[in-house]
């Protein structure tokens, strides 16, 4: 049943015919992550991707604690699949609690460098790695609902699992969901468990083009009046350079809706004390329109329940500032797989939400998320300037109220199960 890809882009012809051990709504390098392990095991896993992207995607940083997973899931970066273009960091330079600029030195990790990879084709990469680990990859497939299902005979309940595919709808059978769908967190809103975001953030992108060379291998972050700024120097062919820069806003604030404009983008950036100049004085220039994502904090009330579970940003999602999001994902999806396939053995996929393995897999994320959320408010609690700009405010002086699913502030309810 676990098929190899196909011409029609991965996805088995009987896919929707097969009972699956496990279904993943997702292929990013979690539900990717998620579905190398399991394959490894032998498991029958149906791995869907949505696919549309927009043609580019933030985060890529790969800080020095997250290259054991990457080593784990794509090997070492010297033989990274054909198409995945990377290269080593050196640390990075931040102008945060002053004015002047700090370095961090990834010399004295025990990396001893991070790295700047495609974020796309690392995607990518990982996903081919989930076929050839005997996983089916279902491409272009929107999941729309789930049900559970059980048969007279058979006491064991599994999931009915509606799918489009080229605008049809396919029905899928699973006996465990794994929801790898990052922000959307499509299974646990079908399931209706809600969600709060903590803030407002949003991520505005635009590429800069250099004719000159540029060796620099620092990745850059700097406060500014009304948000924070990262730039990271992305792997070019030829002899020029090109490079990321990113504004970090609250969505809801002037400045950030000017962002959103390449004219405004470029005012916002005169703000910038330190980017700016080293764009100007290595000859860069804008390319292409402004992009965006959304980076706020985000988390489930629940990360798992009878049958299935959530890894990596559909669990719980964090500011780009923690540098988390790539190590995260590798590493819930890794454990998501583990943990399913230990549940299935035991022959426990549906033996309810008061597992033990379950209720250990959702303590571990409450912990994670609250050691999150202290080194957070640590790091923008340690920026001392624009004390009167509303998004330091918000950030240091009490916050704002974690944001329901519905819009409306709330307090923390998290559940464990």
């Amino acid at each position: 049943m676990a098929g190899s890809p196909t011409a029609s882009g991965r996805g088995a012809p009987a896919a929707s015919a097969a009972v699956w051990d496990v279904i993943i709504v997702g292929a990013g390098p979690a539900g990717s992550a998620a579905a190398i392990v399991l394959s490894g095991y032998g498991r029958r896993v149906l791995l869907l991707d949505r696919g549309g992207a927009p043609g580019f995607k933030l985060g890529e940083s790969i800080a020095p604690p997250a290259l054991g997973l990457v080593r784990q899931f794509l090997g070492e970066p010297e033989t990274f699949p054909d198409g995945l273009a990377c290269f080593r960091t050196a640390g990075n330079l931040s102008v945060w609690s002053g004015a002047e600029p700090e370095t961090t030195d990834f010399f004295f990790t025990p990396a001893g460098f991070g790295l700047c990879v495609d974020r796309l084709a690392f995607d990518e990469a990982l996903r081919q790695r989930a076929a050839q680990a005997g996983a089916t990859v279902l491409m272009g497939a929107r999941f729309d609902s789930c049900v559970r299902v059980s048969d007279a005979a058979d006491a064991q309940a599994d999931w009915q699992v509606s799918v489009a595919v080229d605008g049809q709808e396919r029905s899928c059978r699973a006996r465990f969901l794994i929801d790898g769908s990052g922000r959307q967190a499509a299974v646990g809103r079908a399931l209706g468990v809600g969600h709060a975001k903590r803030d407002r953030l949003f991520a505005y992108a635009r590429w800069y083009d250099s004719p000159v060379a540029d060796e620099d291998r620092l990745t850059r972050i700097e406060a500014g009046p009304h948000g924070w700024w990262y730039s990271n120097r992305l792997h070019a062919e030829g002899a020029g350079a090109r490079r990321l820069v990113v504004f970090h806003g609250d969505q809801d604030s002037p400045v950030a809706r000017a962002a959103a404009r390449a004219e405004g983008f470029d005012r916002v950036l005169q703000d910038s004390a330190h980017l700016g100049p080293l764009l100007r004085d290595r000859g860069y220039r804008a390319t292409g329109a402004v992009r965006g994502a959304p980076a706020h904090s985000q988390c489930l009330d629940a990360f798992c329940g009878e049958g299935w579970l959530a890894a990596g940003d559909a669990a719980q999602a964090y500011d780009p500032l923690s540098s988390q999001g790539i190590w995260k994902a590798l590493d819930t999806g890794s454990q998501a797989g583990h943990l399913v396939h230990g549940l299935l053995q035991e022959g426990r996929a549906g033996a309810g939400a008061q597992d033990g393995w379950l209720r250990r897999y959702a303590q571990g994320q409450a912990r994670a998320w609250d050691a999150y959320r202290t080194q957070l408010d640590f790091y923008y609690g340690a920026q001392p300037r624009w004390r009167e700009s509303l998004f330091w405010q918000r950030r240091q002086a009490g916050r704002d109220p974690e944001i329901a699913s519905d819009g409306r502030p709330r307090v923390d309810t998290m559940t464990l199960i």
